[in-house]
């Protein structure tokens, strides 16, 4: 069968399912593919998302708040912060890329502060762009979505990638989870933008991040990248399914009897946490943060402090039992391999972005989540949008010219 005629009989809707064309489909509604579908509708393609969830609320940043990797290009900061990630990720991250991370990060930021995005102000006035906060951010980026001209299929899983006869990927089937009608889209190109594989460890947003596209990526033979890095385990409180870990950073931890535990830390001392947490609990107290850094914690991440207040904790004074929840590749560096700047897969006509697509070029062997992770959603669905659309609207020119 030509390719032409595998095309026809996809949009002959013969399963009586709900046909689409486009020339980017982007799976999955997290920040990585939003702004591929912003990125994909600037450079003038027909634009389709899909996502299981409600575009804008599922995943692991809708409901939480995020660092961000937002560092200013005058002085030595950026060569500092890369030197930091460098060493911490094994030495095995890419310079090259954490400066293209780098800059996409800054000029993103400056977009979303032209569409209004609430950023905190400090003493001096300045806004306040290292941290993002996950309902008014990813609230936002649907709006824009739709601003952009994309159409949203919401509630609605893809099952499968489609292929033509050249192994190139050209659309997707799917189910809508509320009416139980089937959908098949026709794409020039497709970004795999549906987060990493935590959907079992009980952290806040993970419940659905079950490791679908990677698979349905691999089944059309992408190849994966760097998933030995993904063994990653994010801390939280024992009560609770937020993982945020920075803020450890300003903690002591103790044994039941108050006892501080020598060598225990957020970062580099977690290991002795996890070989404590197998013969005794463990506790923490944010005991180390003075009054300043009290108040920053509030603003930047205020979700952080939800559950405590709930139950009356305060965590700067009170020890609270603390866990360790396996995050797989959300916390992890591991995903499908990129060949390009573009963020191509090694299958034609698929992209990769976010937690979908390898950390490991900016990371390294180590991410431990935050704000590397919401700098590269950004960035790599940007790009990903972008080379989707060129891809896309080849695609379309050669069907064009062939009919």
């Amino acid at each position: 069968m030509g390719a032409r005629d595998f095309e026809r009989q996809l949009l002959s809707g013969a399963d009586g399912g709900t046909r689409h064309e486009a020339d980017v489909l982007v799976i999955g509604g997290g920040p990585a593919g939003a702004w591929a579908a912003v990125s994909a509708a600037a450079r003038g393609a027909r634009v389709l998302l899909a996502d299981k969830g409600f575009c804008g609320t599922s995943g692991a940043t809708a409901p939480s708040g995020t660092g961000l990797w937002h560092v200013p290009a005058e002085g030595t900061a950026r060569e500092e912060a890369k030197a930091s990630r460098f060493a911490m990720g094994g030495q095995l991250a890419e310079h090259a890329w954490m400066d293209r991370v780098l800059e996409q990060t800054w000029t993103n930021v400056e977009t979303l502060k032209e569409w209004g995005y609430p950023f905190p102000v400090d003493d001096q006035g300045a806004l306040r762009c290292t941290s993002l906060q996950g309902p008014e951010y990813m609230r936002l980026m649907r709006k824009r979505v739709k601003a952009a001209g994309a159409r949203i299929l919401d509630h609605s899983p893809v099952l499968e990638l489609l292929v033509d006869e050249h192994g190139t990927v050209c659309g997707a089937t799917g189910v809508n989870r509320q009416t139980g009608e089937s959908w098949v889209a026709r794409a020039g190109a497709v970004v795999i933008a549906t987060g990493g594989c935590a959907f079992l460890s009980r952290a806040l947003g993970c419940n659905v991040l079950t490791g679908d596209g990677q698979l349905m990526a691999a089944e059309v033979g992408a190849a994966l990248s760097g998933m030995e890095f993904s063994n990653a385990y994010g801390l939280g409180p024992a009560f609770s399914s937020v993982t945020k870990s920075l803020f450890y950073n300003w903690a002591t931890f103790y044994t039941a009897d108050g006892v501080a535990i020598e060598g225990a830390g957020s970062s580099k001392g977690r290991g002795v946490i996890a070989q404590t947490l197998q013969a005794q609990p463990v506790y923490a107290c944010l005991d180390r943060a003075d009054a300043q850094i009290r108040a920053w914690m509030r603003t930047a991440q205020p979700n952080f402090f939800v559950s405590f207040d709930r139950q009356g904790i305060d965590p700067f004074t009170q020890h609270f039992p603390v866990t360790l929840r396996l995050e797989g590749t959300v916390r992890g560096t591991g995903g499908l391999h990129l060949v390009d700047d573009s963020c191509a897969t090694t299958v034609a006509g698929l992209y990769a972005a976010g937690d979908a697509a390898t950390r490991e070029l900016i990371c390294g062997g180590f991410t431990g989540g935050g704000s590397h992770n919401a700098a590269w959603a950004l960035s790599s669905g940007f790009w990903a949008g972008a080379g989707a659309a060129d891809f896309g609207r080849d695609a379309r020119a050669r069907s064009q010219r062939a009919a």
